[in-house]
């Protein structure tokens, strides 16, 4: 859709927007009931409302039919349920827009599809892992401790740092599943700095996959099945090692994997047949 067809939308349906997110009180009691039915004095006692404003919006709400009152309390209509999803899905995005501002500001987010950033609230339960003056490893240290614990490794990166050849192969060595996806001159680099006997050896393990991918990478990964972990290029260009988005949400954890086969869909197997050439 064009721009000025949703600008008409907009047009249309603006006045039912500012109904349900402009009332605090009416917001809490959409997503209240979406939760399941309720009667009056479990709505105040749950929301710390007084009886005459709990009173005031659930009228309100019910004439607009997104609330139907029963015998034995409140529920949602169905164009209630709907509000209340759409509600919370926008509310968990800002709260990830807001919260972790520090990593989306001055940074590229091309590197993440429209269909994922559209479900950006997966990762409203995270954590943001920064360098500091006394510790400028940081980010680095604690993606370590995580990856060594890890039993399956799911990787993309478009940049290259030694002490990673090591931590794979100590994956491989503890039997965990690694897939790594590589651009072509970080598998150059690779060969280069770890020869290639070194890896020979790991591309020889049954539980290693190499991928190569040819589009240009803005965004530096990694998805186990206890964590993510998310970096991004700043808007200069360069990889921003200072700092990471990391979750163990499993709804982050599933829109990793999501980013990982993105990815790997766009990307061709490398093994000891390539290596050879």
């Amino acid at each position: 859709m064009d721009i000025i067809g949703t600008l008409n939308r907009y047009e249309d349906i603006k006045g039912d927007i500012k109904f349900v997110t402009t009332s605090s009180v009416r917001t809490k009691i959409i997503l209240s009931l979406n939760k399941g039915n309720k009667d009056l004095n479990t709505l105040k006692n749950e929301l710390g409302l007084e009886s005459s404003a709990a009173l005031h919006s659930l009228k309100k709400l019910e004439s607009q039919n997104i609330i139907i009152k029963k015998e034995n309390g409140y529920s949602l209509s169905t164009i209630g349920k709907l509000y209340a999803i759409k509600s919370e899905n926008l509310f968990k995005s800002f709260y990830t827009i807001k919260k972790y501002e520090k990593i989306w500001l001055n940074h590229w987010i091309d590197g993440i599809p429209k269909n994922l950033l559209k479900e950006i609230k997966c990762l409203n339960n995270s954590f943001l892992v920064e360098s500091t003056p006394v510790d400028i490893i940081k980010p680095h240290s604690h993606y370590t401790k995580l990856v060594n614990k890890a039993n399956e490794i799911k990787s993309i990166s478009p940049i290259f740092y030694y002490p990673y050849i090591d931590l794979y192969k100590n994956a491989l060595k503890r039997d965990a599943d690694v897939k790594l996806i590589l651009s072509p001159l970080i598998l150059a680099k690779m060969t280069e700095t770890a020869g290639v006997e070194i890896l020979n050896q790991i591309l020889s393990s049954k539980n290693f996959k190499l991928y190569k991918i040819e589009k240009d990478v803005k965004v530096v990964f990694t998805v186990t099945e206890n964590f993510l972990s998310l970096g991004l290029f700043s808007t200069e260009g360069l990889y921003d090692a200072t700092i990471n988005l990391v979750s163990y949400d499993v709804d982050a954890i599933e829109w990793g994997n999501k980013l990982f086969s993105y990815y790997l869909d766009k990307a061709q197997k490398f093994d000891l047949d390539n290596l050879s050439k």
